[in-house]
């Protein structure tokens, strides 16, 4: 069973280990003698909506002005005069995810930690001591179905444990009783991100601003007898066994909206639906969590074989120990313990269902884990790149439902991003830039215009949802949503798109996000039609038009629109170094390995690579360099993948797995002793977006063929893997030996995804017809010889 197993105690933050239900998170930290939860509640932000233009709003008349000095400023070959046009458009920054509370356990004999150990399949942490009379052990999970943290301990014999809540917010009110403590919290106005040094950190007030309000209710059940310390502390003598079920609430009400409520009615909230869980008892809290857990965890599963030369029996070596020993294996960290790459591919989906179930808010840059007030980047939404690749493996990995929240976010966005694209760009339609937060922040941030400067973030998140039809996920009501995003997304980019009476639609201004290229005036960003506005547009427009014919609105007029477009915008260019160009034109590279690869959305998460276009994107690649940033190492393995470059993959994942506590440059990825994915710093993108990495190395079907094992690396000899998901929706389960495979099963998960499929195998490809409601079994790959049998049959197939 998969699990993340230490022998040491977490002495940081990064040795912690995370619990999730989507709403709310735990990082847990277990000592010798102390335990720490350290909880978060996703809907817990600074600001509230009126933050975005607490400093007043920019006219239309102001920006159109700007905007057209800017275009003309680029025509002229002026990028840095259109920059600081285009600074009147800014307007500050998105506000910050944030901590919530500290629950701290302290037992009082002199404890010292066996393990501690986090299990992925029953997403349930375990802690096992040596006390002074015998053992000790501590259970903790976080119930979707019951939305609360609940924490076990039990003891052979009697011992003291001595609880502290306490809160980085500001606490309004504490009430401490016999069977619980209610903690009652103000969250702050304003919360500026570190990179906005001459801003005030942080502020309590803020005229205009109605800020978030908060509870955490912790209620207790024992054996032994209370009392609390005039410092707050709950102390529980003479326990064996204490039960602990904490529950958290805000006056949040949805992405956009103003607070509703007080501290008071979120304590009132949060002691009941404590209370009643402890009522409900460990048994039955333990197996209703379990059970939703597993729905969605048990339907992929991977096992990845040793080789003869790794190392072997890893599962009783401590996760770190075991991480360190396969880096320092002279084969590498592939060939000495392929198992890691499983446990990582697990974790992933883990991470991914613990951050982001329906009904609550996405996953962040941090998933639902932060414990700084300051986070890095605001632990926000930042939609050029991060947002999306936390997504990217939802759909293969069959965890459809952990998309609703970012569908949900996109609809405020869409919201209130009209009344962007109308001021700032004369635009119908909606957009957002590259930065958003709980409220749906759709202006450019404050800041270069390499990042600040970029209003296709609604292209991208509406292609990206599309996957749930491409993948035969999507209900009806699904569909529904999207086309009603999709069409003003089309209408943004009808307006944005300038006709200047040449063969091509140009977009001005113009970036790639985050990187610059060499003006004669030196540094710029801004240009005219850089290659991810022309691919974006594209996919946008192709998802309008499949979109009008699933929902039955061909005659739409936005439909007309894009088709009149769509033959108008070039498509990917190659320049004369045999590359892609980046920009509209070729210019000049100041960072020739920017971590960005947004030129190349066209091969991922784009359907190419086009043949024509394989030996640039290579280039490309190449140029870029390998190593990079967490996320980064994600986004080339995917390409190098849709290239079918299995050497290249290995080269990546290696990069993937070194130590990230180890100097290896300033911004170069790799793992922390928790596994969380380094940026650096942490950012989750790189763990959920591992998910995809690696089905994208096990199958591909974003070409209208199913291919099995395009990109796998030599090191990864051995193994089988059960439930991906392939477009249109077909269940895939493979086993394989020495590279080669020796069973492939594929199975129609709806009645429309049934009929005849090319299935691509190395250099050969083969018709197989599949039918709804049976399992069609190739056994001979070699030698074609396919069975299908009922799904609810057995059979005994040999090669």
């Amino acid at each position: 069973m998969a699990s993340l197993f230490y022998t040491s105690p977490a002495m940081t933050w990064l040795d912690g280990l995370p619990l999730g239900s989507g709403r709310l998170g735990a990082m847990v930290l277990a000592g010798d003698s102390t335990m720490r939860l350290q909880i978060n509640d996703s809907t817990a932000w600074s600001g509230s909506p009126a933050s975005e233009h607490r400093r007043g709003r920019i006219s239309a008349e102001t920006a159109a002005t700007a905007l057209a000095d800017a275009r003309t400023a680029i025509a002229d070959g002026r990028p840095v005069d259109a920059e600081q046009a285009l600074e009147q458009l800014q307007s500050g920054y998105s506000q910050s995810y944030l901590p919530f509370a500290d629950i701290t356990l302290q037992l009082d004999d002199g404890a010292r930690l066996q393990e501690r150990r986090l299990s992925l399949a029953e997403a349930t942490h375990r802690t096992v001591a040596d006390g002074a009379g015998g053992s000790i052990t501590q259970d903790t999970f976080i119930s979707p179905v019951d939305g609360v943290l609940v924490h076990r301990l039990r003891s052979t014999s009697p011992v003291t444990v001595t609880i502290v809540i306490s809160t980085p917010l500001k606490e309004t009110g504490r009430t401490n009783r016999s069977n619980g403590v209610v903690l009652e919290l103000k969250l702050p106005a304003d919360v500026a991100p570190g990179h906005e040094p001459d801003e005030p950190a942080l502020q309590e007030e803020i005229d205009g601003i109605v800020p978030l309000q908060g509870a955490l209710c912790l209620a207790a059940r024992h054996d032994g007898s209370t009392a609390h310390n005039d410092d707050g502390a709950t102390v529980f003598t003479d326990v064996t066994e204490l039960l602990l079920v904490a529950a958290t609430e805000t006056t949040f009400t949805g992405f956009g909206r103003e607070p509703e409520g007080s501290a008071t009615t979120c304590a009132e909230a949060a002691r009941r639906r404590a209370f009643a869980a402890l009522e409900k008892g460990w048994d039955a809290l333990h197996a209703d969590h379990v059970r939703a857990h597993r729905e969605l965890f048990d339907r992929v599963s991977i096992t990845l074989d040793p080789g003869p030369d790794a190392l072997l029996q890893r599962d009783n070596i401590p996760t770190d120990v075991r991480l360190q020993e396969a880096n320092a294996h002279p084969a590498g960290v592939l060939t000495a313990d392929p198992a890691l790459v499983a446990l990582l591919f697990d974790y992933g989906r883990y991470l991914l269902i613990a951050s982001s179930r329906p009904g609550t808010l996405p996953a962040t840059l941090q998933g639902i884990w932060n414990e700084e007030m300051r986070p890095p980047w605001s632990s926000n939404y930042t939609l050029n790149i991060n947002a999306q690749m936390n997504y990217w493996g939802a759909e293969a990995a069959a965890l459809p439902e952990c998309h609703e929240p970012l569908l949900d976010l996109t609809e405020a966005l869409a919201e209130r991003g009209r009344d962007t694209a109308a001021t700032l760009y004369g635009a119908r339609g909606w957009m957002a830039h590259h930065n958003s937060d709980a409220w749906a922040f759709s202006s450019p941030t404050t800041g270069h215009a390499s990042w600040s400067q970029w209003p296709m973030a609604g292209a991208w998140l509406v292609r990206h949802l599309d996957e749930k039809r491409r993948f035969g996920s999507a209900s009806l009501e699904h569909l529904e949503r999207l086309w009603n995003l999709a069409v003003g997304a089309a209408e943004f980019a009808c307006d944005w798109l300038i006709d200047e009476g040449g063969a091509h639609l140009d977009t001005r201004p113009s970036t790639s996000p985050e990187n610059c290229y060499l003006s004669a005036q030196g540094r710029a960003a801004v240009a005219t039609s850089s290659a991810m506005d022309r691919t974006l547009i594209t996919e946008l427009f192709y998802t309008v038009l499949a979109l009008a014919s699933a929902v039955g609105r061909p005659h739409h007029p936005i439909v007309a629109e894009v088709k009149g477009a769509l033959p108008r915008i070039a498509p990917p260019a190659v320049g004369g170094e045999g590359r892609i160009l980046e920009w509209g034109a070729q210019e000049g590279e100041i960072e020739p390995t920017h971590r960005h690869l947004s030129h190349l959305f066209f091969a991922y998460p784009g359907n190419g690579p086009t043949p024509e276009l394989t030996d640039a994107l290579t280039l490309s690649l190449d140029r870029r360099g390998d190593d990079s940033t967490g996320w980064s190492l994600i986004w080339k393995t995917c390409l190098r993948a849709r290239l079918r470059q299995s050497e290249k993959v290995a080269d990546l994942l290696r990069l993937m797995f070194r130590p990230a506590t180890e100097a290896h440059g300033p911004h170069a990825g790799g793992l922390y002793a928790n596994l969380f994915a380094a940026h650096p710093p942490f950012q989750i993108d790189g763990n959920l977006g591992f998910v995809a990495a690696l089905a994208e190395v096990l199958v591909q079907s974003h070409a209208g063929i199913i291919n099995l094992l395009p990109a796998l690396p030599a090191e990864l000899v051995s193994g089988s893997v059960r439930g991906l998901i392939a477009r249109p929706g077909i269940t895939v389960d493979l086993s394989w030996e020495n590279g080669v495979i020796r069973e492939a099963a594929l199975t129609p998960r709806r009645a429309e995804a049934a009929g005849e499929y090319l299935i691509e195998v190395g250099d050969r490809t083969e018709p197989v017809t599949l039918t709804f409601g049976r399992r069609t079994v190739l056994t001979d790959l070699d030698s074609p010889n396919t069975t299908s049998i009922p799904t609810n049959g057995k059979a005994s197939l040999t090669p």
